[in-house]
């Protein structure tokens, strides 16, 4: 069997994955009702940032990384700076990743409307249902054919038996409620239902606190199917396990828990969270290296260590918090949020965690979904941020140029297949906790490049992608694409809003925008009687100029929002500003050594499009690499953008609600 085969049987409810893109057809301009119809001369659109068209690519990613021989388990890593590159499998992979390529299958294809690969689709979902079939979570089962089970980054190498990582079981939990969202089948529902209980029955509760014990089989924090707990000690510092990110594993279980609530009413689960909460929040975990005492610098959510794990904790916190209605929480929320944009080069969409400006590609989803779920709920106005993070970071997160691919391949060093020695990213041969070597089956060589477009690597401060492509950025990182392009615009009722500059067709709105050539952007009307459109915080109010049809018009302003009414819902807006290049210097700082500068960069933005960016400091990476290379962006100088057909695809009038309220 070959990577495009897939189960013929199994248990995937009839509304499988072809039900997330609504009825499963794209629509065309000509088949959409006479209001809908795209006006005679708008035939093309701007070819510029099209959102939708990286969620395809995540999809590419994420099912690229799948071995269908092996029950479709994903492999970890994508080594590319050999010839041949390789795939290499490691431990935890299917309850620790996998769980979080569930959440993001039914947001990509809803944004794409893509149809591909949804014979692999089908197949991961059925193996991943039928793992957890038997008591609702889902295991790292030891098997012969697995012998990276345990071991190879995560676990004992002397205990070898079934467990389910928690964290992971949480992010299930959510992928599932997504699911039964995108898809209305009651059986997606069931199946929350199955997972949540047993979450709850193995949960460790004592008095007001709660947590899952470390036993340190597998991936940290993971329950052993057949020996149960083996301890009942909980979290005492922030560092715990082979992560060092204790809150990850603690809070993660939080984002299924309260969107189960949210969904179900079930107030169990609500107060579970609180409990993991009531644990957590202690100031042992929460200290920024700040100066301030450690009591103060917790309650204003400083940290350090490790970024995603502490930001994926934060996220869960913030669900919580807004399902609860806990101000506190939620103004804590926002001040690790802050506290984050402080590091890194923000208006590049990069927060840099350690030496040599290292950034994990699941930062970018993360710090995406902090900033439109705390904007959504009346924390702050980060829509600028937003489009930032997405214009720069967020897309060259995702490998998206295979030709660059290909060039970091070819000018690697040749490498016999199965060799004892492998690429700058594989730990198996120096780092203790991988030492194993090359196991039986754990290498994939087929079509490696192809199926890395549309993964997310590391990136190395502004100036490169790192030689790999790791499957839980793949699948975190992708997920910001989707939080990003669902917030540009929005309905209620008889009023459209937009809220970022940037391509979407809706069944209310369609959006186009001219940046970075133009300061342009064309709103189409699908029924709306109003529209608001929110300025970016470059442009000044008073030099957009507004017309309805051709007509100049003068519209309302309230604050940063341009007011339209008055409309009969078939109306083309147009909104033109004065577009300058904006020069600005930049210095990159990381998270865990903030004195010791990544370097100097100097950048030259077109609206929030950085055009160019150079290093003129070498910072602490003094060498140059023959890795991915970012923001070679010429082209964008230019003052006319280029034109395309309008995409045919309409997403549904309903998609998923991934924010909790």
């Amino acid at each position: 069997m070959n990577r495009r085969t897939f189960l013929k049987t199994g248990a995937i409810p009839a509304a499988s994955a072809s039900g997330l893109i609504g009825s499963g057809e794209v629509i065309s301009p000509s088949a959409r009702a006479s209001s809908e119809r795209v006006p005679s001369g708008q035939a093309q659109v701007p070819d510029t940032l099209e959102l939708s068209h990286h969620g395809e690519l995540g999809i590419n990613g994420i099912l690229g990384s799948l071995h269908p021989e092996l029950d479709f388990e994903t492999v970890f890593l994508n080594i590319l700076d050999v010839n041949p590159p390789y795939m290499l499998h490691w431990s935890s992979m299917v309850s620790g990743v996998q769980p979080k390529y569930v959440e993001a299958l039914p947001m990509l294809r809803q944004m794409s409307g893509s149809k591909r690969d949804l014979d692999l689709e089908k197949g991961f979902m059925e193996a991943m249902t039928r793992n957890a079939s038997e008591d609702g979570l889902v295991y790292d089962r030891a098997r012969p054919n697995r012998p990276w089970n345990v071991g190879v980054g995560y676990g004992r190498r002397d205990w070898d038996e079934d467990y389910a990582n928690m964290a992971g079981n949480g992010r299930y939990l959510a992928g599932l409620t997504y699911m039964y969202q995108a898809t209305g089948d009651e059986e997606w529902k069931k199946r929350a239902q199955k997972t949540a209980e047993r979450m709850l029955e193995v949960a460790v509760i004592e008095g007001d606190r709660a947590w899952y014990p470390n036993p340190g089989l597998g991936n940290d924090f993971s329950y052993p199917r057949v020996s149960g707990w083996t301890t009942r000690q909980s979290p005492i510092n922030p560092k715990e396990g082979a992560e060092g990110a204790t809150t990850f594993y603690l809070y993660q279980p939080l984002r299924g828990f309260t969107r189960y609530y949210v969904l179900t009413g079930d107030e169990r689960f609500l107060d579970l969270s609180k409990k993991f909460l009531k644990l957590g929040q202690g100031v042992q975990f929460w200290q920024g290296l700040d100066g301030m005492s450690p009591q103060a610098s917790s309650e204003r959510g400083h940290f350090q260590g490790h970024l995603h794990g502490n930001l994926a904790a934060i996220r869960g916190v913030l669900d919580y918090a807004l399902v609860a209605n806990d101000e506190q929480l939620k103004l804590w929320a926002r001040d690790c949020y802050e506290w984050v944009r402080q590091i890194g080069i923000p208006r590049l969409g990069i927060m840099a965690h350690s030496r040599r400006a290292a950034m994990e590609g699941c930062v970018l989803g993360d710090i995406t979904a902090m900033a439109v779920a705390l904007t959504d709920a009346g924390m702050g106005d980060y829509w600028d941020d937003v489009e930032c993070i997405a214009r720069n970071g967020l897309v060259y997160g995702q490998a998206s140029d295979m030709d660059e691919l290909k060039r970091v391949s070819e000018e690697g060093q040749a490498r016999p297949k199965g060799a004892t020695w492998g690429g700058v990213w594989d730990q198996r041969f120096s780092n203790n906790n991988a030492k194993r070597g090359s196991l039986p089956g754990q290498e994939i060589y087929d079509n490696v490049l192809e199926r890395s477009v549309g993964a997310f690597s590391f990136l190395s401060g502004a100036r490169y992608a790192q030689p790999m492509r790791m499957s839980c950025c793949t699948a975190n990182g992708n997920q910001g694409f989707y939080f990003a392009w669902e917030g540009i615009t929005r309905r209620s009722g008889d009023t459209g809003v937009v809220n970022m500059w940037l391509n979407r067709r809706s069944p209310w709105l369609d959006v186009w925008s001219w940046l970075p050539y133009e300061g342009k952007l064309v709103v189409e009307n699908r029924g709306m009687r109003q529209i608001v459109v929110r300025k970016p915080g470059w442009a000044r109010a008073s030099q957009i100029s507004c017309r309805i049809d051709g007509h100049p018009v003068t519209p309302s302003w309230i604050g940063n929002r341009a007011l339209f009414t008055g409309l009969r819902g078939h109306e083309r807006l147009t909104l033109e500003v004065p577009l300058q290049i904006d020069k600005a210097s930049y210095t990159m700082v990381n998270l865990n050594h903030p004195s010791e500068p990544d370097g100097v960069y100097e950048c030259e933005f077109k609206g929030y499009t950085a055009i160019q960016v150079n290093r003129t400091e070498a910072g602490a990476d003094a060498g140059d690499h023959n890795w991915y290379r970012l923001f070679r962006r010429e082209s964008m100088r230019g003052n006319v953008a280029p034109l395309k057909p309008v995409p045919a695809y309409v997403h549904p009038a309903k998609i998923v609600n991934w924010f909790n309220l």
